[in-house]
């Protein structure tokens, strides 16, 4: 009766009753790794915070080994060794960008202008592939206004996002 009962609802459902000591140490695995992710995040607020390319390849590279982690238990130990030598390699190298303007200059890369008194730097924008439009709609979102003239500078900052200055009037 109960095999009766077990193959209709692995038919069903697609639950196989054989996979369920794996699904409980896959959650096992999830919550070990969600405390580590926690933890690390705690020691460094600035990696949630501060958008940098470093900060944005190292999210990507934790989230995927993160899974890997998860999925694959015989490896646990080795996928947390990694995450911690990541974690610490970027903290390492904030050290660096901290102490050495060429290191941080490298790291975080420099603002550009493009926008001047008004007027549209279209080297710089050519350079960045943002259009007019792009511009001009990112203006009315933060400023809500089109008038580039109001505009003492706008330029795009290390973390890819548009910052303007308004005249002083």
């Amino acid at each position: 009766m109960f095999d009766k009962i077990a193959l209709y609802i692995s038919e069903s459902f697609g639950v196989n009753f054989m996979t369920i000591p794996d699904t409980i140490m896959m959650i096992i695995r999830g919550v070990m790794v969600y405390f580590v992710g926690v933890t690390l995040a705690r020691f460094n607020k600035k990696l949630i915070g501060v958008r940098t390319p470093f900060n944005f390849l190292l999210f990507i590279m934790l989230g995927s080994i993160f899974a890997q982690a998860i999925i694959d238990g015989s490896s646990l130990i080795p996928i947390l060794g990694t995450i911690i030598a990541l974690f610490s390699l970027n903290g390492f190298m904030t050290m660096l960008a901290y102490s050495s303007p060429a290191i941080e200059s490298f790291m975080k890369g420099k603002p550009s202008v493009l926008v001047k008194d008004g007027e549209i730097q279209w080297g710089k924008m050519k350079r960045y592939f943002i259009t007019e439009q792009e511009l001009l709609n990112e203006l009315n979102r933060q400023l809500h206004t089109q008038n580039l003239n109001s505009i003492e500078f706008a330029f795009l900052a290390s973390d890819g996002t548009i910052v303007f200055i308004e005249k002083n009037t």
